[in-house]
Formats: structure tokens, sequence, C-alpha cells
């Protein structure tokens, strides 16, 4: 994975691991979170608690059989490939955008000279 300028550190990991698990992290941040948890045992191991805590107790109560270890690493590599598309998306983007601008110069040019 890509590095990021600014590494996220613990407390904010930990403030953010709601966030994740709601679905809600996205771009940079979404980024320099998955790098720390790569990095980061300890981190890693409170969100696997946190995301034992939210999804067991509801599937407890729902009595449906589960295994969340394998649940968050789906959940992990999901975020990670959401990461990848997003971020190839923006590439995609960036260079139609340059694309596009030269090509308005190109026609500018030529009508100056045309002119």
């Amino acid at each position: 994975m890509k590095k990021h300028n600014a590494s996220m550190d613990h407390k904010e990991f930990i403030r953010l691991i709601p966030v994740w698990l709601d679905g809600k992290l996205d771009g940079k941040r979404g980024g320099r979170f998955l790098e720390h948890m790569e990095e980061c045992k300890e981190c890693r191991e409170e969100l696997h608690i946190q995301y034992l805590v939210k999804e067991g107790t509801a599937r407890l109560e729902s009595g449906m059989s589960f295994n969340l270890d394998r649940e968050l690493s789906e959940k992990v590599a999901a975020y990670r490939k959401k990461l990848k598309r997003k971020h190839t998306e923006n590439v995609i983007i960036y260079w139609m955008e340059a694309i596009a601008g030269a090509a308005i110069i190109f026609i500018l040019v030529l009508v100056f000279i045309l002119m």
C-alpha cells in the first residue's frame, strides 16, 4: 500500500474505529487507518475487540451463527479494495482533466495563429 505523508497515531486510530466500522471513513484518512492497523498490533487488537463487541452482541441477540474473525478480515479486504478503486478513479479524472486542459490550450493557440 502506498505510504501517505502523515501517519496516524493511536488516539486518532481508536477514535476512528467506530467511523470505520460504520463504513464512513474514506480518503487519505482511510488509507492511513489501514496502514496504522497493519503496523500496530495493539490498535489491530482494539479494532478486533470493538468489532467483536459491536457485531457479536447483535448476532447473539438474533441467534445467528457467525465467524467474526473471518468477517472482519473480509471487511478489511473489501475496504482496501474500495480505497484502491477510489484512488484509480481519482487518477483517471486527473488525467482526463489534464488532457482536456491541453486540448483547450491547443485550440486557443490554433485560433490565435489563424487570426
